[in-house]
């Protein structure tokens, strides 16, 4: 889950966690605007977007649920184009809701 929708830094403690967490919002904007990455990020988030499935935690169950709250919460924060597929992905599975851990780490 981590390398395929990446977190914040200091939402997990695990190793891999930690090994595949954005660092800070230049590295999440390098991520989001990279020729590879970036693109995969967006065909996945898309494909989500595609489900038929509202509930996120009937996807990915628990508590990769979360992580993916997480990730979205994130690159809506810093996705500047009109069409923001993260806070569409927010909207469809969360109501909307973003993940204030998240939002709270980004302003530090």
């Amino acid at each position: 889950m981590w390398y395929i929708f990446p977190q914040f830094k200091g939402l997990g403690f695990s190793e891999t966690s930690k090994y595949y967490s954005i660092k800070d919002i230049d590295e999440a904007e390098r991520y989001l605007n990279h020729p590879i990455l970036g693109e995969r990020l967006k065909l996945i988030t898309k494909e989500l977007l595609a489900l038929n499935e509202n509930n996120a935690n009937k996807v990915f169950g628990s508590p990769d649920d979360l992580k993916l709250k997480s990730s979205m919460t994130l690159f809506s924060a810093i996705d500047t184009s009109e069409e923001n597929i993260f806070q569409a992905v927010l909207n469809k599975f969360f109501n909307g809701q973003t993940d204030n851990k998240t939002l709270t780490l980004l302003k530090e």
